[in-house]
Protein backbone atom coordinates (compact mmCIF):
# COMPACT_ATOMS: atom_id res chain seq x y z
CA UNK A 1 0.00 0.00 0.00
CA UNK A 2 1.29 3.58 -0.88
CA UNK A 3 1.38 6.18 2.13
CA UNK A 4 2.18 9.35 2.23
CA UNK A 5 4.53 10.05 5.14
CA UNK A 6 4.80 14.42 6.23
CA UNK A 7 7.87 14.65 8.77
CA UNK A 8 8.34 17.75 10.56
CA UNK A 9 12.00 19.05 9.75
CA UNK A 10 14.19 20.89 11.71
CA UNK A 11 17.42 22.10 10.69
CA UNK A 12 19.75 25.09 11.11
CA UNK A 13 16.89 26.64 13.61
CA UNK A 14 14.11 26.27 10.78
CA UNK A 15 11.13 24.13 10.66
CA UNK A 16 9.51 22.69 7.60
CA UNK A 17 7.52 19.44 6.45
CA UNK A 18 9.03 17.37 3.98
CA UNK A 19 6.44 14.51 2.01
CA UNK A 20 7.55 11.08 1.25
CA UNK A 21 5.58 8.53 -0.61
CA UNK A 22 6.46 5.39 0.46
CA UNK A 23 5.33 1.55 -0.35
CA UNK A 24 4.91 -0.41 3.03
CA UNK A 25 2.59 -3.29 4.43
CA UNK A 26 0.11 -1.74 6.63
CA UNK A 27 1.84 -4.91 9.31
CA UNK A 28 5.23 -3.04 9.08
CA UNK A 29 5.75 -0.59 11.98
CA UNK A 30 6.17 3.03 11.70
CA UNK A 31 10.06 2.50 12.92
CA UNK A 32 10.51 0.57 9.48
CA UNK A 33 9.21 2.92 7.54
CA UNK A 34 11.21 5.62 8.47
CA UNK A 35 14.22 3.66 8.97
CA UNK A 36 13.55 3.33 4.75
CA UNK A 37 13.07 6.53 4.12
CA UNK A 38 16.42 7.47 5.56
CA UNK A 39 17.84 4.72 3.97
CA UNK A 40 16.74 5.15 0.07
CA UNK A 41 15.45 9.13 0.05
CA UNK A 42 16.87 11.18 2.40
CA UNK A 43 20.01 10.15 4.45
CA UNK A 44 19.91 13.39 6.55
CA UNK A 45 16.82 12.32 8.59
CA UNK A 46 17.65 12.51 12.15
CA UNK A 47 15.71 10.06 14.40
CA UNK A 48 16.27 7.81 17.46
CA UNK A 49 15.88 3.79 17.67
CA UNK A 50 17.56 1.24 19.10
CA UNK A 51 15.73 -2.21 20.60
CA UNK A 52 12.79 -2.04 17.99
CA UNK A 53 11.01 -3.95 20.26
CA UNK A 54 9.14 -1.12 22.70
CA UNK A 55 11.82 -2.11 25.36
CA UNK A 56 14.51 1.02 25.31
CA UNK A 57 12.10 3.81 24.41
CA UNK A 58 14.30 5.67 22.55
CA UNK A 59 11.76 5.64 19.58
CA UNK A 60 8.99 8.17 21.02
CA UNK A 61 7.89 10.49 18.78
CA UNK A 62 4.31 12.24 17.87
CA UNK A 63 2.14 10.01 15.07
CA UNK A 64 -0.61 11.92 14.01
CA UNK A 65 -0.58 13.48 16.73
CA UNK A 66 -0.55 10.74 19.15
CA UNK A 67 2.61 10.22 21.42
CA UNK A 68 3.56 7.15 20.76
CA UNK A 69 6.69 4.21 20.36
CA UNK A 70 7.40 3.87 16.21
CA UNK A 71 8.73 0.79 16.65
CA UNK A 72 5.55 -1.16 17.90
CA UNK A 73 2.98 1.24 16.10
CA UNK A 74 1.81 -0.30 12.78
CA UNK A 75 1.63 2.32 10.34
CA UNK A 76 -2.20 0.88 8.93
CA UNK A 77 -3.27 1.46 12.27
CA UNK A 78 -2.15 5.00 12.44
CA UNK A 79 -2.52 6.28 8.88
CA UNK A 80 -5.48 8.56 7.99
CA UNK A 81 -6.42 8.18 3.89
CA UNK A 82 -3.00 7.38 3.59
CA UNK A 83 -1.12 10.04 5.41
CA UNK A 84 1.00 10.22 8.58
CA UNK A 85 2.33 13.15 10.04
CA UNK A 86 5.36 12.65 12.34
CA UNK A 87 6.26 14.77 14.74
CA UNK A 88 9.14 15.55 17.49
CA UNK A 89 8.31 15.13 21.24
CA UNK A 90 6.62 17.78 22.85
CA UNK A 91 7.82 19.72 25.94
CA UNK A 92 11.74 19.06 24.74
CA UNK A 93 14.26 20.64 23.07
CA UNK A 94 14.63 19.37 19.08
CA UNK A 95 18.18 18.65 18.56
CA UNK A 96 17.18 17.61 14.61
CA UNK A 97 14.26 16.29 12.71
CA UNK A 98 12.25 13.83 15.21
CA UNK A 99 15.33 14.06 17.91
CA UNK A 100 14.89 15.59 21.09
CA UNK A 101 16.88 16.74 23.99
CA UNK A 102 15.65 14.48 27.20
CA UNK A 103 18.13 15.50 29.45
CA UNK A 104 14.98 18.14 31.11
CA UNK A 105 13.67 14.73 31.97
CA UNK A 106 16.46 13.03 33.12
CA UNK A 107 18.03 16.07 34.94
CA UNK A 108 14.79 16.43 37.34
CA UNK A 109 16.03 12.64 39.10
CA UNK A 110 19.05 14.85 40.54
CA UNK A 111 16.30 17.16 42.34
CA UNK A 112 15.53 14.16 44.37
CA UNK A 113 19.25 12.36 44.31
CA UNK A 114 20.72 10.50 46.29
CA UNK A 115 18.76 9.60 48.69
CA UNK A 116 15.09 9.16 47.27
CA UNK A 117 16.84 6.88 44.21
CA UNK A 118 19.24 4.82 46.02
CA UNK A 119 16.32 3.53 47.99
CA UNK A 120 14.63 3.13 44.65
CA UNK A 121 17.71 1.12 43.20
CA UNK A 122 18.06 -1.04 46.64
CA UNK A 123 14.66 -2.18 47.06
CA UNK A 124 14.49 -3.19 43.14
CA UNK A 125 18.00 -5.24 44.50
CA UNK A 126 16.02 -6.64 47.20
CA UNK A 127 13.76 -9.65 45.42
CA UNK A 128 11.12 -9.45 47.93
CA UNK A 129 10.26 -6.30 47.48
CA UNK A 130 9.50 -6.11 44.01
CA UNK A 131 6.16 -9.00 43.76
CA UNK A 132 3.52 -5.79 43.82
CA UNK A 133 5.42 -2.90 42.15
CA UNK A 134 6.68 -2.42 38.80
CA UNK A 135 9.25 0.27 39.56
CA UNK A 136 11.23 -1.20 36.10
CA UNK A 137 8.62 -0.84 33.66
CA UNK A 138 9.50 2.99 32.68
CA UNK A 139 11.06 3.05 29.75
CA UNK A 140 11.77 6.85 30.48
CA UNK A 141 11.09 7.43 27.16
CA UNK A 142 9.45 10.91 27.47
CA UNK A 143 6.33 10.06 26.21
CA UNK A 144 4.27 11.16 29.34
CA UNK A 145 6.36 14.66 29.25
CA UNK A 146 5.00 15.10 25.63
CA UNK A 147 1.57 13.94 26.53
CA UNK A 148 1.08 16.55 30.14
CA UNK A 149 -0.62 19.53 29.45
CA UNK A 150 1.51 20.74 32.65
CA UNK A 151 4.73 19.33 31.45
CA UNK A 152 4.30 21.55 28.55
CA UNK A 153 3.32 24.84 29.94
CA UNK A 154 5.10 24.63 33.50
CA UNK A 155 8.93 24.32 32.79
CA UNK A 156 9.53 23.88 36.29
CA UNK A 157 7.63 20.56 36.98
CA UNK A 158 9.18 17.80 38.08
CA UNK A 159 7.14 15.40 35.93
CA UNK A 160 4.83 12.24 35.47
CA UNK A 161 7.53 9.99 35.46
CA UNK A 162 9.94 10.77 38.47
CA UNK A 163 7.03 11.35 40.42
CA UNK A 164 5.66 7.97 39.96
CA UNK A 165 8.48 6.47 40.59
CA UNK A 166 9.15 8.52 44.10
CA UNK A 167 5.23 7.09 44.41
CA UNK A 168 6.35 3.59 43.99
CA UNK A 169 9.32 3.84 46.25
CA UNK A 170 7.47 2.76 49.79
CA UNK A 171 9.11 5.63 51.21
CA UNK A 172 6.95 7.66 54.10
CA UNK A 173 9.16 10.96 53.94
CA UNK A 174 9.49 12.42 50.40
CA UNK A 175 11.80 15.36 49.46
CA UNK A 176 10.52 18.87 50.01
CA UNK A 177 10.38 19.73 45.81
CA UNK A 178 7.86 17.01 45.90
CA UNK A 179 5.34 18.30 47.99
CA UNK A 180 4.73 21.39 46.44
CA UNK A 181 3.28 22.99 43.10
CA UNK A 182 6.81 22.14 41.43
CA UNK A 183 5.72 18.19 42.44
CA UNK A 184 2.43 16.11 42.90
CA UNK A 185 0.44 19.70 43.10
CA UNK A 186 1.13 21.07 39.71
CA UNK A 187 -0.31 18.01 38.55
CA UNK A 188 -4.26 18.60 37.25
CA UNK A 189 -5.00 15.00 37.48
CA UNK A 190 -5.63 14.88 33.11
CA UNK A 191 -3.82 11.51 32.90
CA UNK A 192 -2.95 11.55 29.49
CA UNK A 193 0.42 10.47 30.90
CA UNK A 194 -1.54 7.19 31.79
CA UNK A 195 -3.30 7.14 28.47
CA UNK A 196 -0.37 7.47 26.59
CA UNK A 197 1.76 5.49 28.33
CA UNK A 198 3.57 2.63 26.10
CA UNK A 199 4.10 0.01 29.36
CA UNK A 200 0.92 0.50 31.20
CA UNK A 201 2.88 2.76 34.03
CA UNK A 202 0.16 4.63 35.19
CA UNK A 203 1.87 7.67 36.47
CA UNK A 204 -1.22 10.08 37.06
CA UNK A 205 -2.57 7.24 39.19
CA UNK A 206 0.61 6.89 41.00
CA UNK A 207 1.19 10.62 40.94
CA UNK A 208 -2.42 10.83 43.14
CA UNK A 209 -1.31 8.02 45.57
CA UNK A 210 1.46 10.38 46.61
CA UNK A 211 -0.25 13.16 47.09
CA UNK A 212 -2.58 10.86 49.54
CA UNK A 213 0.28 9.71 51.28
CA UNK A 214 1.49 13.22 51.95
CA UNK A 215 -2.10 13.99 53.26
CA UNK A 216 -1.98 11.06 55.54
CA UNK A 217 1.48 12.10 56.96
CA UNK A 218 0.45 15.47 57.77
CA UNK A 219 -3.13 13.89 59.37
CA UNK A 220 -1.14 11.73 61.75
CA UNK A 221 1.74 14.21 62.49
CA UNK A 222 -0.84 17.43 63.53
CA UNK A 223 -3.04 14.63 64.82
Amino acid sequence: MRYKVVIRRYKDGRISFDTFEVEANPSESVLDVVERISIEKDKTLVFEHACHHGVCGACGMVINGVERLACITRIGDVARNGVVVLEPLRGFKVISDLAVDKSRMFGRYRLVAPSTLEKLELRLNNAVSIPREKLYDCLECGICYSACPIANTFPEYLGPSLLALISRSGNERVPRVVDSRRGVWGCHAAFECSVRCPVNFKPGESILKLRRNIISGRVRVEG
